[in-house]
């Protein structure tokens, strides 16, 4: 037990005791040395609540981890490129969503896919949206070079290239009834590979929802 000298007459003292045991005077450094073991008490608590936390935390199960990402943002930009497109029907709007498998089997996304466009497999936007969301695609970072071919005249409308999400859009593209999309990569230069024809409908932003390079 920790002690202090009386001030009266100079003989130890212990540090709760509220009189001196020789002389009987009041123990001034009592209510400081209470102060100071509630301190100490208390920051063993915190430091014990501190290592629970770090220990549960490294505990968590699986399923109790942070959900996966959420992707309203997409679903956001697919209602603006479908409202601007309404408003400008002679415009040919689309947004593409470049996609890669986080597995390398690639057979899940042919059975699912609309449609093959060179080196990339076109999913339904509800089926690219649940994949994403639980973790089974992922947005695509790789570059890619984008272009729509009009059936009728086989005029070409390209753009330069690009990566990620983004929106593309041909003004002069009125007389457009049907089209076919590509994708090239650095890693697949054919430009003779297209998709199917998909029928032109004005005013509509077309989502291309694209697996590349799978």
């Amino acid at each position: 037990m920790s002690v202090t000298d009386c001030p009266n007459c100079g003989e130890p003292v212990a540090a709760f005791a509220k009189t001196c045991a020789h002389c009987g005077a009041p123990n001034k450094a009592r209510r400081a040395s209470f102060v100071i073991a509630a301190s100490l008490l208390l920051l063993l608590v915190a430091a014990g609540a501190a290592i629970f936390a770090v220990v549960r935390w490294q505990r968590l199960p699986v399923g109790t981890q942070p959900a996966t990402e959420d992707f309203g943002w997409l679903t956001a930009a697919m209602k603006d490129c479908d409202k601007e497109a309404s408003g400008t029907p002679s415009t040919l709007h689309f947004l593409v969503i470049p996609l890669a498998a986080t597995s390398a089997d690639d057979s899940q996304w042919r059975r699912k896919s609309l449609d093959d466009a060179a080196n990339a497999v076109l999913l339904p936007s509800d089926e690219a949206l649940a994949d994403l969301g639980a973790g089974v695609l992922k947005i695509s970072i790789d570059p890619y070079e984008f272009r729509v071919r009009d059936e009728a005249t086989d005029t070409i409308y390209k753009w330069r290239t690009s990566s990620g999400v983004k929106r593309f859009s041909a003004p002069d593209a009125d007389s457009v009834e049907g089209f076919k999309v590509q994708f090239l990569t650095h890693d697949k230069a054919r430009d003779d590979d297209w998709s199917a024809s998909f029928n032109r409908r004005k005013g509509t932003c077309y989502w291309v929802n694209a697996v590349i390079g799978n």
